[in-house]
């Protein structure tokens, strides 16, 4: 999401310059502290050479709470405004763990500025869980590039052609993709013919290994982790897109799908089933259920009307929805919300369709 965000503004003439800081890094937990008082020095150094306007702070869960509260911290040091944007699919149970999680939560959305999440039930639990001020909460759902501008609109698969599945994620239990391997096993054994192309990093060997003990290694193509790039021409290329997952935010692999008109089988979580309606601009099927991703599959496979809504309702939805353009416009207003002195304190806000307050010239955006 922040390299698109960036590559967004960067095409934009109006848009605000963006310098990008990892506190993680890619390197090993042992030497991640050191990394992020690297990074928490030069952010310092920056604010302080009013560098900056604002502190964009993307924040996940479990450890990245608390690096995260390290920026807001610094931010607070030179009253610098910060927007914390959720991104953790898995918070509500991070937040859930205990007395520390619940603290650090807390603390984080009362000392941001604005808080960015990714849907109606985020912003939801944020207010009457979390404790947020419901002023400083905003709804924005994720964006994309239309990677799909130049396709024609796709039709089904010819009867009898061999179906080109495509998984895009981190191979884990939380992506399903146990499931997804399971369902591969009865598609298998109900005749149909298909062929998998597995793209992503995780347990990548676990998971050939269970491929194999199913018997249906030979279906299964695992090519790792892919670039961005090679990302996109999957997605062109392939017939139907399997996102599984038990918990989700709002993935960007299916608004990517859903721009080049690829039909969607994913699972009701996060802020899927607030954007996708099933049957209509994608199926939606039970978690942990490998009976009903197969039968989704053969449904895609044997029904060629069902298969052209699909795509067809999410390219259009899509388009009204979830183009990245719009999104950043929406990002720069947020900026101006921010920047705004009375933006937050206010309850009777300008609304944000109507704001005026010049942009800052030079927000961050941090990347997990």
């Amino acid at each position: 999401m922040t390299g698109y965000i960036v590559d967004c503004f960067r095409r934009t003439p109006s848009a605000p310059e963006t310098i990008v800081l990892d506190t993680r890094g890619d390197g090993s937990a042992a030497a991640s502290p050191v990394y992020l008082m690297r990074t928490l020095a030069r952010l310092a150094g920056l604010l302080a050479r009013g560098k900056a306007s604002v502190v964009h702070i993307n924040v996940s869960e479990n450890g990245s709470f608390w690096r995260k509260a390290a920026v807001q911290v610094i931010a607070d040091l030179f009253s610098c405004p910060t927007v914390v944007h959720l991104h953790g699919a898995t918070f509500v149970e991070y937040f859930n763990k205990g007395p520390m999680a619940r603290a650090i939560s807390r603390w984080l959305f009362d000392h941001c500025g604005l808080a960015i999440v990714l849907g109606e039930s985020w912003r939801t639990f944020l207010v009457q869980s979390v404790g947020t001020d419901p002023h400083k909460v905003r709804v924005l759902y994720n964006a994309v590039p239309d990677i799909g501008a130049d396709l024609p609109p796709r039709e089904a698969p010819p009867e009898g052609a061999v179906l080109s599945l495509l998984v895009l994620a981190n191979l884990s239990e939380r992506k399903g993709i146990g499931t997804m391997l399971r369902a591969c096993r009865l598609m298998k054994d109900e005749g149909l013919m298909f062929r998998v192309t597995i793209g992503g990093g995780g347990d990548v060997d676990g998971y050939r290994r269970m491929a194999e003990e199913l018997g249906v290694a030979e279906e299964c193509d695992f090519r790792g982790w892919v670039s961005r790039e090679e990302a996109h021409g999957h997605i062109r290329s392939h017939d139907i897109l399997l996102l599984p997952s038990t918990h989700e935010g709002l993935p960007m692999v299916i608004l990517e799908a859903l721009s080049a008109g690829l039909p969607v089988i994913t699972t009701p979580v996060g802020s899927i089933p607030e954007v996708l309606t099933d049957a209509e601009t994608a199926r939606i099927i039970p978690v942990n259920d490998p009976g009903a991703l197969a039968q989704a599959v053969t449904d895609l496979a044997r029904h060629p009307a069902l298969y052209a809504r699909l795509s067809a309702e999410g390219r259009r939805l899509f388009l009204e929805r979830f183009v990245i353009d719009a999104y950043g416009r929406s990002l720069q207003e947020l900026y101006s919300e921010l920047d705004s002195a009375d933006a937050v304190r206010l309850p009777q806000r300008t609304p944000l369709s109507d704001t005026t307050a010049p942009k800052p010239s030079l927000p961050r955006v941090g990347r997990q």
